[in-house]
């Protein structure tokens, strides 16, 4: 049972690595929670099943996804920068209209790729079966993709970007184009949530304007449950944790359908996972190494101090 809800967990978590990739991008690095992921993930399903549709191979298919993704980064970020349009609200506007776009992209709200070849199906050419073809196709991309990423992040624009993300001031102060840097960063981060969407089409065998709902949360799910199991400032283990948290976040799940849990629980099951290990991470240490008066009023000062700073500025 144990190696099934394992297989399981890697065969379905590694399909969401890449969009686990972008919100480790967006909110890690770049510090903007964008939620255009969520619709970039739909808008990347859409393209590349229509795409494929069209006679378009597989491989191409996954790059013109990731391109629609990137045209909805690209939006947000000229949002955000351009119009000064609060992030927040930049994103939730642009995954509204992404459903919609996703809609126009296929002509209809889901389409069949049944009849269609996919990466899957040439993997399962091969003679590999459908899980094995899955974990190492979906594997494959995503480890592609992470370590371009952690490549990049090491390059003077990477290094670049992560100042703009931890201090913007220092940053702009050192001479660096932040606005720049938060636009290629939002169009990067959204072209890895449009390949996962890509990836999900071709492996399922049909496309659902539907699937976008709630990938932000699995993705959320994943990059705090990394972090928490996996703590560090280097730039390859963050990218690596995020990739280990999605894994464990559809293994939890996978375990939790095999005890009984009915399926339609799931996103209430993904909150509670949430929930559960913020507060763990942000209060666990405090709560067990800390005790008495003196204790108290440290804990007392640091949520004060929370509540002080954790302020969205005026959305419109």
């Amino acid at each position: 049972m144990l190696i099934d809800v394992l297989v399981i967990g890697a065969q379905i978590g590694l399909l969401y690595g890449p969009l686990a990739l972008g919100i480790y991008l967006a909110i890690n690095v770049l510090s903007l929670p964008d939620l255009t992921l969520e619709g970039s993930f739909g808008l990347g399903g859409a393209a590349a099943a229509s795409s494929l549709l069209m006679g378009v191979d597989p491989i191409s298919s996954l790059l013109l996804g990731m391109c629609a993704g990137a045209l909805a980064g690209l939006v947000t970020a000229l949002l955000h920068v351009i119009l000064q349009m609060n992030v927040l609200l930049a994103g939730i506007l642009m995954t509204t209209a992404a459903w919609s776009v996703s809609i126009a992209v296929m002509g209809t709200g889901n389409v069949s790729l049944v009849r269609v070849d996919t990466l899957f199906t040439w993997a399962e050419n091969l003679g590999l079966r459908n899980q094995t073809a899955s974990i190492l196709v979906a594997g494959g991309v995503t480890l592609i993709f992470a370590t371009f990423l952690v490549w990049l992040l090491h390059t003077g624009y990477g290094l670049a970007t992560r100042a703009s993300g931890l201090n913007i001031q220092t940053a702009r102060s050192l001479g660096i184009r932040t606005e720049m840097h938060q636009v290629l960063g939002l169009m990067l981060a959204n072209s890895l949530a449009a390949a996962s969407g890509a990836l999900v089409a071709q492996s399922q065998g049909f496309m659902d304007v539907s699937i976008q709902g709630g990938v932000i949360v699995v993705g959320l799910a994943a990059l705090t449950i990394g972090t928490s199991v996996i703590r560090s400032d280097k730039v390859a283990v963050g990218v690596t944790s995020v990739i280990v948290g999605v894994i464990i976040y559809r293994c939890i799940v996978a375990l939790s359908l095999r005890m009984g849990i009915p399926p339609n629980s799931v996103r209430l099951i993904t909150a509670l996972l949430v929930f559960a290990f913020i507060a763990a991470r942000i209060h666990g240490k405090g709560t067990l190494t800390i005790s008495g008066f003196e204790g108290w009023r440290a804990r007392r000062r640091k949520h004060v101090q929370f509540l002080e700073n954790d302020r969205v500025t005026t959305l419109l």
